[in-house]
């Protein structure tokens, strides 16, 4: 049984190491945004297809975008977060028993009913400057939320690009097996004539047919594994079922002589465009206003404050003094007469009119300085400028490992294109033997052995040139990524 465990391994290695291949250059084809029922199952599905439909319905790329929402509603209530605060507090309270009436200032000893009202607001004229370097550290965040949903996208483009080529692969390995067991049978009967006339031995014939059924085995192993891959990659798109799934065949030719760009010239392009690269500057733009905004809480912080309230209680009466006339006392048999004001006390005062009378506001100026506060302050601010450095590191990284890999992809490539050239002119050699043991079985001057050896050679052969095919367009599309150019087939 013959696979493709270079492509495999390779996707895995790429995955591991965070390679993103896929890029704007997938974007570029204008499918993200491809709908469900546009496609059919039953219809063959392109790879631009199956690419647009995991990017609508994978459920991690739509996490990532949900992230992204989260992200940039955190921006906005950061900026929010600038703007002078406003807050409102109403009660209503009964009170039962003896208490100190809040607005009267008198004592009540029977039920009692007061409300409460009030309406403050604080604004920070100089905090720091920690609440705009708070929405720079936000904002670098959504915006780097919004390349890590790239990022999820390509990883999974990649997943499905490399799904589809073994699909292909197997194909062309089934046919190839289909082939090679009606070349056995053909064999078989030509054998049996043989046999049958004299001219060979039986044991010819039982070897034939040995081989036979060697490669009845192969062509039902060569199914197996591309009804495998076809699940895998109905898997990827979340398909409920592989019955009426399938992909269409295009014609994949390797030219005699291949463009490819240098590893700078390709580095240089995918630096500026790769989201792996802008996600790692962002989070570390996104570090560094963190960092400035911790040093701001080092600093005083000035704040307006101005409240407004009024209120209404039960015990406060309506009330109206009169002066009346009234003997104070008596000089000899003459009385002395004095004005006594007398205060009456009458219904409650209307809630409008206490509203009205109770209205109070205030405003003033707070400074609050920072003196101890049990080195919170300070260690926040020195694990912020670790964290800066820290994103730093991961953004001059994710250059050097894009680097490497480019440099690595572009040997890759090289390497693939000479061992496909070197399996065409093993193919050529060995299809000449297996003529020439085919003719001199034929005649009777070579044994069923031999035949079966030169016939093996051959699919041995025709395989590995199958997957150095395979391989080389794996590796050039990695390539191709790299550039921003539009993933084709």
């Amino acid at each position: 049984m013959l696979y493709l465990p270079t492509l495999k391994t390779t996707v895995l290695t790429i995955l591991h190491k965070k390679r993103t291949l896929v890029a704007i250059a997938l974007l570029s084809m204008g499918i993200a945004n491809a709908q469900k029922d546009s496609l059919v199952l039953g219809q063959p599905w392109s790879l631009d297809q199956c690419v647009s439909y995991a990017w609508a319905h994978n459920l991690t790329v739509k996490q990532a975008e949900v992230s992204r929402q989260i992200a940039k509603n955190t921006v906005n209530g950061s900026k929010a977060n600038i703007l002078p605060n406003l807050n409102g507090y109403a009660a209503n309270t009964w009170n039962v028993g003896r208490t100190i009436d809040p607005f009267t200032n008198t004592f009540a000893t029977s039920e009692v009913l007061s409300q409460d009202f009030y309406l403050s607001s604080a604004f920070t004229i100089w905090g720091g400057e920690q609440a705009v370097n708070t929405v720079r550290q936000n904002e670098a965040s959504y915006k780097a939320s919004g390349f890590d949903v790239d990022i999820s996208k390509n990883n999974l483009a990649l997943n499905i690009a490399s799904g589809y080529l073994q699909i292909l692969l197997d194909q062309e390995l089934l046919q190839q097996a289909k082939d090679q067991h009606e070349v056995t049978l053909q064999q078989v009967e030509h054998t049996k004539t043989l046999v049958d006339a004299g001219s060979l031995a039986r044991s010819n014939l039982l070897d034939v047919e040995a081989q036979e059924a060697s490669d009845d085995v192969n062509q039902v192993n060569m199914q197996n594994n591309l009804d495998l891959a076809m699940l895998g990659l109905a898997q990827l798109l979340d398909i409920d079922s592989t019955n009426l799934f399938k992909i269409l065949t295009p014609e994949l030719q390797i030219p005699a002589n291949p463009a490819i760009q240098g590893p700078e010239q390709i580095y240089n392009t995918a630096v500026s465009t790769l989201p792996d690269i802008k996600s790692a500057e962002l989070k570390w733009e996104s570090a560094e206003a963190g960092k400035q905004a911790a040093a701001g809480a080092l600093y005083p912080k000035l704040t307006f404050n101005i409240t407004m309230g009024t209120g209404y209680s039960g015990s406060n009466r309506q009330s109206s003094t009169t002066i009346a006339n009234d003997t104070v006392g008596y000089v000899g048999a003459s009385p002395i007469i004095a004005k006594v004001p007398s205060e009456t006390v009458g219904a409650v005062t209307p809630w409008a009119s206490q509203l009205n009378e109770d209205f109070n506001k205030s405003f003033g100026f707070k400074l609050n300085i920072p003196i101890f506060n049990g080195l919170q302050t300070n260690v926040a601010y020195k694990n912020a400028k670790l964290n800066s450095l820290n994103a730093w590191y991961t953004y001059e990284n994710s250059q050097l490992t894009l680097r490497k890999n480019i440099q690595q992809a572009y040997a890759d490539a090289l390497g693939a294109l000479n061992k496909y050239h070197a399996t065409e002119k093993s193919v050529a050699s060995t299809r000449e033997a297996f003529n020439y043991a085919k003719t001199k079985f034929d005649v009777g001057l070579a044994t069923a052995l031999d035949y079966n050896t030169a016939k093996t050679n051959l699919t041995k052969a025709e395989s590995d040139q199958l997957q150095a095919k395979y391989n080389y367009i794996f590796k050039i599309k990695v390539l191709d990524f790299y550039e921003g150019k539009p993933l084709k087939l």
